[in-house]
């Protein structure tokens, strides 16, 4: 029986769940916002109907986001709305350091992802990968996580005959120091077990997914990295992948069009492409906080407060929007400006970390209580 693991996307940014996942019949949506940051019920490109609501706001999916459609209507992917960190800022720092430690008032260590790990002590050879160039908040706390662009660079001396001497050498030089050894044997033998699986007399084989990807340049190839990874057989149980752009204070409406595309379109390669695998996965997109109800005068939006969710998975009871939604009357806004939060985004990630990753979630976000969400029936 294999192991289940857990795919973090982590949207910086801010990314603007009103115009993700909006309330188009909401007549305090309507007022707020030009048409180019609404989602329309009419014309060219009119928003995806949600077959199921939380509330009669006729709720649609942006228009560039029709794979997310498409899976929610599978009844695998589950939307929240509403959620997000109560402890709220406006600043992207402090927010996304917030989010990821999870653990205010209180003076547990490390984030909430590296909580897990350190309390688990998963096996394999590559446990955990955070794809990209610097280690998130949420992995911090646990030594054994792997950062790296792409699966190759972690083989050392790709493409360089010499690599068996490296290793060899490594080993007998920090083999048996009491700090530096068991890292490096580590090392040493996932970049063996990699060679081995991907390796050929020419060099190593660049990943061949069983369906096309989108061409962008940021979140396909990553998820990608992470799909290889899972097929691999390496023991990932938990892979990070962030995707930023989402701060669009000034002419919102074309990259938002643009970033929700490629985020729909990147998510449904990526779920195909597992295959079989898709019962072993769970997969989180999350941000740090929404945008503001009201457009700005530069035709963006700026920080806000509550904001979409989703859960995507095998186990997942997806097609339902899930939680309490506060409406977008002026007395029902946070501070009058905000999508008030009625779910606190840890409770999303306690069901998740408990109900796929068989954790127990109430030790990994001390000073606090989970309730169920929904998100797995």
């Amino acid at each position: 029986m294999r192991e289940p693991t857990l795919v973090v996307i982590f949207l910086r940014g801010g990314a603007d769940g009103l115009n993700l996942i909006a309330p188009t019949a909401d007549p305090d949506y309507i007022a707020a916002r030009p048409e180019a940051l609404r989602v329309l019920r009419t014309g060219d490109a009119p928003g995806i109907v949600l077959s199921h609501q939380a509330a009669d706001a006729d709720f649609r999916f942006h228009p560039e986001a029709r794979p997310l459609a498409d899976l929610f209507e599978a009844g695998e992917l589950a939307v929240i709305h509403a959620a997000g960190l109560t402890d709220g800022t406006r600043s992207h720092f402090d927010a996304e350091e917030r989010m990821e430690r999870a653990t205010p008032g209180t003076t547990a260590s490390g984030g909430w992802i590296g909580r897990w790990l350190a309390e688990a002590q998963p096996e394999g050879a590559l446990p955990a990968l955070a794809v990209g160039d610097t280690l998130p908040g949420s992995l911090r706390g646990w030594s054994r996580v792997a950062v790296a662009g792409r699966l190759n660079d972690l083989v050392l001396a790709e493409g360089n005959d010499f690599a068996p001497l490296l290793a060899s050498r490594l080993r007998a030089g920090f083999g048996r120091h009491p700090l530096l050894g068991p890292p490096v044997e580590r090392l040493t033998a996932l970049s063996d077990m990699l060679r081995a699986r991907i390796g050929t007399p020419e060099g190593l084989r660049d990943y061949v997914p069983a369906v096309p990807y989108p061409d962008n340049a940021t979140l396909a190839p990553a998820l990608g990295k992470v799909a290889q990874a899972i097929k691999l057989d390496l023991g990932l149980r938990v892979a990070t992948v962030d995707f930023g752009g989402w701060d669009t204070h000034d002419e919102q409406a074309g990259d938002f069009a643009r970033l929700t595309g490629q985020l729909a379109q990147s998510l449904m390669a990526f779920w195909r492409d597992l295959g079989e695998r898709r019962s072993d996965v769970t997969v989180v997109v999350m941000s740090e906080f929404g945008r503001r109800l009201r457009a700005n005068r530069n035709n963006g939006t700026d920080h806000g407060h509550g904001n979409a969710m989703l859960v995507l998975g095998g186990a997942v009871r997806g097609g339902r929007m899930l939680g309490t939604w506060p409406g977008l009357a002026n007395e029902a806004l946070d501070d009058g400006a905000d999508l008030a939060i009625t779910t606190d985004y840890r409770h999303v990630l306690a069901e998740v970390m408990q109900r796929h990753m068989k954790a127990e979630a109430a030790r990994l976000f001390p000073g606090f209580a989970p309730a169920p969400v929904g998100i797995f029936g």
